[in-house]
């Protein structure tokens, strides 16, 4: 039997996911990750985890919230770090916005992903055949995965990671059968950044809405004169529930704490392209909610100007091409049909 050579493996699990960062779940979800990189040392690789290298230096920079700029700048970036220098991914636990990144980095590197410890080869003696990686982010494998039902008139052939520079982009190859019952080969690549948020923030005791105004490239590149979009505060879910994700967006950006939400409606905003579903909320707020001066994470390059309008004020931005953010204008005309708030 021939020696196989121990991996060097990084364990890739939730961390804050599902626990609205209540410290004996996030406790629970490091025990996860520790156990599994127990049971690879035990096998003969050489386990390393984020949380273990990360979480000392956030401590030590003096970070005692989380999410915070400190705590941006280092926690996801150490894992993104660690993919280069490793031979495999193991991906453990649930759902993880940030785990399935590390999954997709790894195969973008040409790195083994692995999604059991009874995948992996053993650090000594013959190894079997490594496993086919799967894809993350709701891609099955079509050579590892059974295809789901949903759609009868779907196969999914195969799925190509072509960058994970940023998010992921994948080339999907398919198989749809027509209306006129003949079948035909496709190919359309699918951008996933993940699911977001987006809420209205309204007064109406002073006919007010809070907006923000911030530099947009996309918008840029396309012709936009300046590039800086006016928009009703959004954000990626990162593995949260959407009501605490936009809470926690709506605080970054505009400074403002709000309490309950109401549920508008989930859009695809570009279905075409991009696979991110948009959950829609309205809440409302008043000056005496306002925490901080807002502005976003500098960290992660944000530069963001909060705007008080009159709600006639908003809509007629509209009209006047002002406002030319999808996503704003859906909410502003939801706004305005349900009579949320009155035109002056």
């Amino acid at each position: 039997m021939n020696a196989h050579k121990p991996l060097m493996v990084l364990v890739a699990g939730p961390y804050r996911s599902g626990t609205g960062d209540d410290p004996a779940k996030l406790a629970a979800n490091v025990r996860v990750m520790n156990e599994a990189a127990l049971a690879l040392y035990r096998a003969g690789h050489m386990p390393v985890t984020g949380e273990a290298l990360a979480l000392p230096l956030i401590e030590l920079a003096g970070s005692k919230v989380i999410g915070d700029s400190v705590f941006n700048e280092i926690f996801h970036p150490i894992a993104r770090r660690l993919i280069p220098h490793c031979d495999a991914v193991l991906r453990v636990g649930g759902p993880s916005a940030g785990a399935d990144e590390m999954v997709s980095l790894a195969l973008a590197h040409g790195k083994a992903v692995y999604f059991g410890l009874d995948e992996l080869p053993p650090a000594h003696g013959e190894a079997p055949p490594p496993p086919v990686p799967r894809n993350p982010g709701g891609f099955r494998d079509p050579r590892t995965e059974p295809e789901p039902s949903r759609n009868e008139a779907v196969r999914i052939t195969d799925v190509q990671v072509l960058s994970s520079n940023w998010y992921v982009l994948r080339k999907v190859t398919f198989d749809y059968r027509r209306s006129d019952g003949t079948w035909s080969r496709q190919h359309r690549e699918a951008y996933d950044r993940g699911n977001g948020a987006t809420v209205l923030l309204h007064d109406a005791s002073r006919g007010t809405v809070l907006l923000t105004r911030q530099f947009r490239l996309p918008a840029y590149v396309n012709g936009h004169p300046d590039g800086m979009l006016i928009e009703a505060p959004a954000g990626l879910l990162d593995g949260e529930h959407p009501e605490a994700a936009i809470r926690r967006e709506v605080e970054e950006e505009t400074g403002v704490r709000i309490g309950k939400v109401r549920p508008v409606f989930d859009v695809f905003m570009s279905p075409g392209s991009v696979t991110e579903r948009l959950h829609f909320f309205a809440a409302p707020y008043t000056r005496d909610t306002r925490a901080s001066e807002g502005g976003g994470l500098a960290s992660e390059g944000e530069d963001i100007q909060v705007l008080e309008l009159p709600f006639s004020e908003a809509l007629r931005k509209i009209d006047s091409g002002e406002i030319i953010d999808a996503k704003t204008i859906l909410l502003l005309q939801w706004a305005d049909r349900h009579g949320i708030l009155k035109r002056t």
